[in-house]
């Protein structure tokens, strides 16, 4: 069955057995998404986890002033709103459906009863969640106190750490156009599209048709880093 099939390639079950899975998978609602479907929503009370079986989620937040921030893209077999298992709060932000979604949904009251199966499987939540507290550190750091490229930089190497696009021969190709970029890291559209023709004159990024090509990464960490 392709659902297990996907579950067991999830970080969720690390070192469980097959069992675990399929324990899991008959907890969970499956739930099918149009592409351009909304989730949920900033405020939405927070009650469940997503597993994404197919499809891409997008997940961002909304300023005051009416300013998208994206936040992270989630492939299968990502999961997502993991926060909710652990507090009783609102959702902090809004999950949109880039592409027909194909998701299952674990609420909390079947959570409580799979990990005292499973212990294990709450030990591979908090370090899910351990593990995005990293990286939201090191992104407040580089969104704040770095310049343009190393904004820009950090946007394109979270895409690539998320698998977001696929390889090719010549690299890693990114379907995303300027002002997503601009949203990821924090800077306005024609100061991302500024950064983007530096680097792709350096030959570190190429533009091609529906998105970018990122052709070193080991240079787009050097211009990362500032050196």
């Amino acid at each position: 069955m392709i659902v297990d099939k996907v579950l067991s390639q999830s970080e969720l079950f690390a070192g469980l057995p097959p069992e675990a899975v399929r324990v899991f998978a008959g907890a969970c609602q499956l739930r099918r998404y149009p592409k351009g479907a909304v989730l949920f929503q900033k405020g939405d009370p927070g009650d469940a986890l997503y597993v994404l079986i197919s499809g891409k989620v997008r997940i961002y937040r909304e300023s005051l002033a009416g300013k998208l921030k994206t936040l992270a893209y989630f492939h299968p077999p990502e999961v997502f709103g993991e926060m909710s298992l652990v507090e009783d709060r609102p959702r902090s932000a809004t999950a949109f459906a880039e592409e027909p979604t194909e998701l299952l949904v674990l609420f909390r009251d079947y959570y409580l009863q799979i990990i005292r199966r499973f212990p294990l499987l709450a030990h591979n939540i908090a370090r899910i969640i351990a593990a995005r507290l990293r990286e939201m550190n090191d992104e407040v750091l580089f969104l704040t106190f770095e310049e343009a490229r190393s904004k820009v930089a950090f946007a394109l190497l979270k895409l690539h750490r998320h698998r977001h696009g696929e390889p090719r021969e010549e690299g890693w190709f990114v379907p995303i156009v300027h002002q997503e970029i601009a949203n990821l890291a924090g800077t306005s559209r024609e100061t991302a599209t500024r950064v983007v023709h530096e680097l792709r004159d350096r030959r570190i990024v190429e533009s091609v048709p529906g998105g970018l090509l990122l052709r070193d990464l080991e240079a787009l960490e050097t211009v990362l880093y500032g050196i």
